[in-house]
This record gives structure tokens, C-alpha cells and sequence, in this order.
């Protein structure tokens, strides 16, 4: 398993992959309209594409936990926004690759801090195992939110070695 930055080239790969879950984003790709940025990450096997993840390191996120109201407000983290395994080749230890590979890169960026909503069309309480067991932990929201039960997940990454 390859696991690489995303390349204008996979454009149609990634929209392939992602068009059953994000018909929008998947279609959008799959026409080469799609914007692969410098944080977005590819699982790769001989078969092709089979995993992807895209976020950004300028995220202001963690002003909705409570955990971190009290940070200046120049302060920034960093923010999964999407991310696919293929169906049947989940549970195989791609997705916590791929989000090594997005962590890993927010090191180098600067940030301590990932942020994540978890998917909530699908199984949630599998998606939150995964993310518990890739070392992320339920949030209670900032005091704006304080009505709403927790939502997003968190993780604070080592300092860079």
C-alpha cells in the first residue's frame, strides 16, 4: 500500500472513488473540476486508488470546543474535511495510514491540533470507534454550543521530532 500526496493526475481516480459517498464531489473530480490541494493524501495499491483524505492547517475549529476557547484568536489547527475508504477495504488499516499521513503533515505545518466531524450519514458509532482508536476523543462544544451534545472529535498531536 502507497500512501502519497494526491497529484492533479488522480483527479478522476479520486472522483471514481468518492462518487458513491459525495455524488457532488465525486462528479466534480471525476470532470476534472475538482481542486486537488498540497493536504490532500491517496492510498494506492496495484488495483489503484483506494483511500483519500483532504483537509487544510489554517482551520479555526478548535473555537468551537470547549477545551480551547480561552486560545488567541490568530491561532490555528487543523481540520479533516474529507475522507473515503473504499467499502470493502475498510477495516484494513488504510484509513489510519491515511490519517497518519494528514497528521504527520500538520506536524509539519505547525499545528498541534486535528479537528474532525465524523460523518453522520452512515454508522456513527463505527466512525467514532475508528476515530477513538486513532487516539481522537469527543469534545464538549465552546459555551456558544453548550446546548448541543458533543460533535466534533479532536486529537492533540505529539510535538514534532
Amino acid at each position: 500500500m502507497d500512501i502519497r500526496r494526491a497529484s492533479r493526475g488522480d483527479q478522476v481516480a479520486i472522483g471514481n472513488l468518492i462518487l458513491p459517498w459525495d455524488r457532488d464531489n465525486g462528479q466534480r473530480y471525476h470532470d476534472g473540476r475538482g481542486r486537488v490541494s498540497e493536504r490532500e493524501f491517496v492510498a494506492e495499491d496495484a488495483k489503484g486508488i483506494v483511500g483519500w483524505i483532504s483537509g487544510h492547517h489554517g482551520s479555526t475549529a478548535w473555537a468551537n470546543l470547549a477545551a480551547y476557547e480561552d486560545r488567541p484568536e490568530y491561532w490555528a489547527c487543523s481540520w479533516l474535511v474529507k475522507f473515503y475508504v473504499q467499502k470493502e477495504r475498510q477495516s484494513g488499516g488504510i484509513g489510519a495510514l491515511l490519517l497518519e499521513a494528514f497528521e504527520d503533515d500538520a506536524q509539519e505545518a505547525g499545528r498541534d491540533l486535528v479537528v474532525v466531524h465524523p460523518d453522520e450519514t452512515g454508522d456513527v458509532e463505527r466512525l467514532r470507534n475508528f476515530y477513538r482508536d486513532n487516539g481522537y476523543e469527543l469534545m464538549d462544544p465552546c459555551s456558544d454550543y453548550s446546548m448541543r451534545p458533543p460533535w466534533l472529535m479532536a486529537r492533540t498531536l505529539p510535538p514534532l521530532r
